[in-house]
């Protein structure tokens, strides 16, 4: 048998005290640690969140006092231009900004600067591709046939230029996770657009032309770039080699080349309507038939926030539940967004002469404004319901199966629509509409219940297999 002194077992315990000592401030570190990162995370999502509410604010309030204090052909003219706009945005995020934002998230930081001083640069050309593009066919209009289209989009080259290099600025910032740096950028630029429309509206009133309405949008991006300039100084790196900078717009490009395509269908089943009536009926129409389906916008916050949260969470249920869990999380979240659009689409369509008047006052009575805008809030309405089966395709990364759906508006715009606009006219554009987005809807659908039976049939023979 053998002893051990009482010092022995003293220092025995106090080595074990010690070290059980240890071991609980370890686990308190790392808990802090974790604590501090998930309040870090919940910081970034707030600040993304204010940051979405600026800016889908801002611009529906811009849109709305142009609308209401604008000439109608101004206002109508000035949204076309806009449209215009958008796909050049759209076609930036899927050449530009959506590479940056998956390829560059997890590079290291040297790898990091150099390959977004690469798309950096590709930015810039694309910019400048674009204003001269504009700026050469403006030139000639004006000079000839079109002056005063001509000068629109001797405007709009200007404003585009600033804008894009904007929306450049605050991707690049989210691409890292500065969603606090993103914010900042936009509170500047969004409050100086807003502040810019109010003082337009105020002081011109309907002089205002939409030259200077595209103004606003531009003079304030201009602030939003030179702030960014300053917020991206730790992100870009402009020394490399031309190989390094070919290589970094060849990956973008394999990237990018589908989404461009996509994204060019997604913009011309959602501004093509704005042209066809353009074409057929002319600019004062589009203002007002654009002045009453801006009010829809309202639901704006709600699809955004889905946009924004939903795909990650349909990802999840697939790995977590497989085709099961994804079919039941498909049919909850229809039924939630649905839920959640309902007191917008039942105050909208119930009561279109009220809100029209609470909003325009008498400017466009005894039109045919209600019917449209209650028509444009139900097509918005079936438009959404068709989210939650988009969600399901990409969970399952049927992505080919979502740019076929959006051929569907395409096509039916081109002949359903213009028949209806033609024979019908400003009513014809919120009936077409609907056709459309139910269209869209049951195509999708079906889209996604066949890629579902595929993949109920596939995991028996994938677990047999394993």
């Amino acid at each position: 048998m053998t002893f051990r002194d009482s010092g022995s077992l003293a220092l025995a315990n106090g080595a074990r005290a010690m070290g059980a000592l240890r071991a609980a401030a370890r686990r308190a570190l790392s808990a802090a640690r974790a604590a501090r990162r998930g309040l870090g995370r919940l910081s970034g999502a707030g600040w993304a969140l204010a940051d979405q509410c600026v800016v889908s604010a801002a611009n529906f309030i811009t849109i709305y006092l142009f609308a209401r204090y604008l000439d109608a052909p101004v206002f109508g003219a000035y949204m076309l231009a806009y449209t215009g706009l958008l796909l050049m945005t759209n076609l930036q995020g899927a050449l530009v900004v959506q590479p940056h934002n998956v390829l560059a998230a997890g590079l290291p930081h040297t790898e990091y600067r150099r390959f977004t001083g690469a798309l950096a640069v590709l930015q810039a050309l694309y910019c400048v591709a674009a204003a001269t593009a504009l700026g050469a066919v403006g030139w000639l209009l004006t000079g000839t046939v079109a002056p005063a289209a001509g000068g629109i989009l001797l405007a709009l080259a200007a404003a585009a230029v600033p804008w894009m290099g904007q929306e450049f600025v605050r991707r690049v910032l989210y691409t890292r996770g500065q969603a606090r740096a993103a914010a900042v950028n936009d509170f500047i630029t969004y409050g100086l657009q807003l502040f810019g429309a109010v003082v337009l509206v105020q002081m011109a009133g309907p002089r205002a032309t939409p030259g200077s309405a595209l103004s606003v949008l531009g003079l304030s991006s201009v602030a939003g770039v030179l702030v960014g300039l300053w917020q991206l100084r730790e992100h870009v790196s402009f020394v490399q080699a031309r190989a390094s900078i070919l290589r970094a717009w060849s990956e973008a490009w394999e990237f990018g080349r589908w989404l461009t395509a996509q994204n060019g269908l997604a913009w011309f089943g959602a501004q093509g309507h704005s042209w066809v009536v353009a074409l057929l009926l002319g600019a004062e129409q589009v203002g007002v038939y654009r002045a009453a389906t801006h009010l829809v916008n309202v639901m704006n916050p709600v699809l955004q926030a889905a946009f924004s949260y939903l795909p990650s969470r349909g990802s999840l249920a697939y790995h977590a539940g497989g085709a099961t869990g994804l079919s039941r999380w498909v049919k909850t979240t229809s039924l939630v967004l649905l839920l959640a659009l309902l007191p917008f689409s039942a105050v909208l369509v119930g009561f279109p002469d009220a809100v029209l008047r609470l909003a325009y006052g008498e400017k466009f009575a005894g039109t045919s404004l209600p019917l449209i805008l209650a028509l444009a809030a139900l097509g918005q309405l079936v438009g959404f319901a068709k989210y939650p089966f988009d969600l399901g395709l990409l969970a399952l990364r049927s992505t080919k199966s979502i740019f076929y759906a959006y051929l569907v508006p395409v096509v039916l715009l081109l002949t359903v629509g213009v028949a209806l606009v033609y024979f019908l006219g400003i009513v014809g554009v919120p009936i077409s509409g609907l056709v459309i987005n139910t269209a869209l809807l049951v195509a999708t659908g079906l889209a996604y219940r066949r890629r579902m039976r595929q993949e109920k049939r596939d995991q028996p023979r994938m677990n047999t297999d394993s």
